[in-house]
């Protein structure tokens, strides 16, 4: 289920330029005010496997039409922006989810600048048709890291990087287990990523300017995929890559002429 909002300006015009980790606790809470226990599964539980958890839902960058960079703030020089807002089809929640983000203010920021908007226009996006070969453009940063077991340390997958197409694929498979509880069907194939852009790189701070701050380096790009349906339908609806509940790895379908 995919949601697009449309924001009005209500009260303020500056965001941290960092916003995702603030954008993510919004929109946590506005889950946690309808039906509590949802949100606490969601928050700490989500769909697990072994050690893993996922939360199968992402959201894009803000659009705004109109900006204004300012040190670490964005100015919003527009009077309206849009947010998309995906979670992975579960039925029972489609219509309490509607109900939670409908006629309502939210409020996004830090200790510094905050921003108050009214969601004035909710819409329903229609489903695409999933099929084995899927073009797609990246609404907020796709973010991959290889962990090594014989230590700490991660490295942030650029999409050039041969692993990132096997790492991708490893995740959406690991999504699918978690969420079906099942393994996948042997016979479907390995997803194959083929660039349709230079990937951008975009660096974002989560809770920035705290103890905690953690800089993930993700990349913006288009890109075509080549593999099973129903993996490609979880990293669209959900989200592909990592930390998708924190605003990482949204993207929406192209059309190819």
């Amino acid at each position: 289920m995919r949601l697009k909002l449309e924001l009005k300006l209500v009260e303020g015009t500056t965001l941290p330029c960092n916003y995702m980790y603030e954008l993510s606790s919004c929109l946590y809470k506005i889950l946690n005010e309808g039906n509590p226990e949802f949100t606490s599964w969601l928050h700490d539980s989500g769909f697990c496997k072994g050690k893993k958890t996922f939360k199968l839902f992402t959201f894009s960058n803000l659009y705004i039409p109109r900006f204004q960079i300012e040190g670490d703030r964005l100015r919003i020089l527009a009077h309206a922006i849009r947010l998309i807002v995906s979670f992975y089809p579960i039925e029972a929640i489609d219509a309490f989810v509607i109900g939670l983000f409908r006629n309502r203010r939210i409020e996004i920021g830090d200790r510094k600048s905050r921003v108050m908007f009214e969601i004035s226009t909710l819409e329903r996006m229609p489903e695409p048709e999933f099929v084995s070969r899927m073009s797609f453009k990246t609404l907020s940063p796709l973010f991959l890291e290889e962990q090594f077991s014989d230590s700490r340390r991660t490295v942030h997958l650029q999409p050039e990087d041969p692993k990132f197409a096997a790492l991708l694929h490893l995740n959406l498979q690991e999504k699918y287990r978690a969420f079906y509880g099942q393994e996948p069907e042997s016979s479907w194939p390995e997803t194959r990523l083929h660039l349709l852009s230079v990937p951008k790189a975009k660096t974002i701070a989560l809770k920035a300017g705290t103890l905690q701050e953690t800089r993930v380096k993700g990349y913006m790009f288009r890109f075509e995929l080549e593999g099973q349906p129903e993996l490609l339908r979880l990293g669209y609806d959900g989200g592909f890559g990592r930390l998708n509940s924190q605003g990482f790895g949204c993207v929406e379908v192209m059309v190819l002429c």
